[in-house]
């Protein structure tokens, strides 16, 4: 794997390229279960989002994060590829997606079908203020401590070993709560792959509404799995993305 300033890229220069968006305060290094897995296949590509990761000291706005997305696609993808998101990397697929479909051979949008306006983002506005109040020192010590309890060492390490990016992540759901993101899948005109953990309720809530929006949809939920499914469930993550991107028309 070749480590880049602010991304990661492995497997054969001309395969179809995929990229890895993931999700607040966490890094690119998420994704390395996939990474792993996919890499034989496909050129496997993953950047940091504003506000995280090696991008720490640059303000998240969409328009920086698309922006910064498009060029690294056009960098290692050499223009194209299929974009898989978590979470706020989920809307920021599909920002882009809207914005680049030219550029998009696809998506895949994990963990990310709650229309994010209304009553039900209450919590994260909540949530959104305590991060930017908490010291960051304690509040990556709690993000540590959580991720090693609920996954064990082994499992953890791909969402701990690149720290924690509080700020950065308070800044991403902000943007995320001022835009609506099923016209953003309805504008894309390319095929779209909904992937959901079966236990992450919460931003399942809406997924019958994005599938129906989306033009050449279809929706996965994988047994188990809560809101990061990569992680809860790496194998049947990867192998959904996979089947996926064996599907589409590139």
């Amino acid at each position: 794997m070749v480590n880049t300033k602010s991304y990661d890229v492995a497997g054969p220069l001309d395969a179809h390229a995929i990229v890895f968006l993931h999700g607040m305060r966490v890094t690119r290094r998420m994704w390395q279960p996939q990474m792993d897995s996919l890499a034989a296949e496909f050129r496997v590509i993953a950047p940091d989002l504003a506000g995280h990761g090696a991008l720490r000291r640059e303000p998240f706005h969409v328009e920086t994060c698309i922006a910064e997305i498009a060029r690294v696609v056009d960098d290692a993808a050499n223009g194209r590829a299929l974009v898989v998101g978590l979470s706020l990397g989920g809307y920021m697929a599909m920002e882009f997606g809207a914005r680049y479909p030219q550029k998009a051979a696809g998506l895949v949008i994990a963990s990310a079908s709650v229309e994010p306006r209304g009553w039900y983002n209450i919590p994260y506005r909540i949530l959104s203020r305590t991060m930017d109040k908490v010291p960051e020192p304690l509040a990556n010590a709690l993000n540590r401590w959580l991720f090693l309890l609920v996954y064990g060492k082994k499992r953890a390490q791909p969402l701990i070993v690149g720290g924690f990016f509080m700020r950065g992540g308070a800044s991403g759901i902000r943007e995320v709560m001022k835009r609506e993101y099923v016209p953003k899948l309805a504008a894309y005109p390319g095929p779209v792959l909904l992937l959901n953990g079966a236990r992450d309720l919460g931003f399942r809530m809406h997924e019958k509404r994005f599938l129906a929006a989306a033009k050449r949809g279809r929706l996965q939920v994988i047994p188990h799995a809560f809101h990061i499914a990569n992680i809860d469930q790496p194998e049947a993550f990867s192998d959904a993305v996979r089947r996926f991107a064996r599907s589409i028309e590139w």
